[in-house]
């Protein structure tokens, strides 16, 4: 259901996509008078997309802008206008020398993704598997599935779909992620050895239900030659913003790169 869900959406928000170049002047304007006083953000993108999947609800969204072409409703429209708003955001940031690089299955390392995104103000990349992860293909009491046949072969090398062109520009790389199996994926492994890492800061961080960070850190500092690898954290799925915040207020980055 919310694979059909998530379609639906993307089959509205493409036919809104192609309908918005036909949209006049006037009322374009009246959007930009509604929006220049609101900076919208990743977890505001997040939370708009979950109302219109129905995976929120607008009572616990009160008060929010919203509502960006002033229609009295919140929908597919609204949140292309709010991807536009938050994309031209970003490319008004010159020189940024950050980025949030994640790979999430479930949603959980996502979440902490958006909140450091939002924090740091930094670009973003997400990794996606070419034959993308099912339910049971990460199903932990099984031990023939797939993730757990990865795991125990360090040498598979999951292709990634769509891989970002170059990482030259930054000088700080935050690699998020889940714990599978006590260890980072194999997929984030394929994403490190894609790459030159050798005068670049590192930042891991991941979720997990009880597994701790310091196996998959010890494992990435092995595989590539990494110019500064800072500690990382690992995060419960309740985690919050401010856990999120509290943590990157302790990490030695110059204030050049905060």
């Amino acid at each position: 259901m919310k694979r059909l869900l998530s379609a639906i959406l993307t089959g509205i928000t493409l036919f809104t996509l192609k309908s918005f170049r036909s949209v006049d002047t006037e009322q374009m304007d009246a959007v930009s008078a509604a929006t220049e006083k609101t900076t919208y953000t990743a977890e505001d993108l997040r939370n708009l997309q979950d109302f219109i999947l129905a995976k929120s609800k607008g009572s616990e969204l009160e008060g929010k802008p919203y509502d960006l072409n002033n229609d009295g409703v919140w929908d597919a429209f609204d949140l292309c206008l709010m991807r536009r708003e938050v994309i031209s955001t970003n490319n008004d940031v010159t020189n940024n020398k950050t980025i949030v690089v994640y790979f999430s299955r479930t949603g959980n390392t996502e979440k902490i993704a958006e909140y450091l995104i939002d924090i740091t103000g930094a670009d973003s990349y997400v990794i996606q598997a070419v034959v993308p992860y099912t339910d049971a293909d990460i199903e932990y009491n099984n031990s023939s599935c797939r993730a757990n046949q990865e795991q125990n072969d360090k040498t598979v090398r999951p292709e990634i779909a769509e891989p970002i062109s170059s990482l030259d520009s930054y000088d700080t790389v935050f690699l998020g992620y889940p714990i599978w199996w006590g260890q980072e994926p194999r997929i984030i492994d394929t994403f490190l050895e894609s790459y030159d890492f050798s005068d670049k800061t590192v930042i891991p961080f991941c979720t997990s239900a009880s597994s701790g960070i310091s196996t998959s850190e010890k494992n990435i500092s092995e595989l590539v030659p990494i110019g500064d690898q800072l500690a990382g954290k690992r995060f419960s799925a309740s985690a919050g913003k401010n856990d999120v915040k509290a943590w990157y207020d302790t990490l030695s980055l110059t204030k050049e790169d905060k």
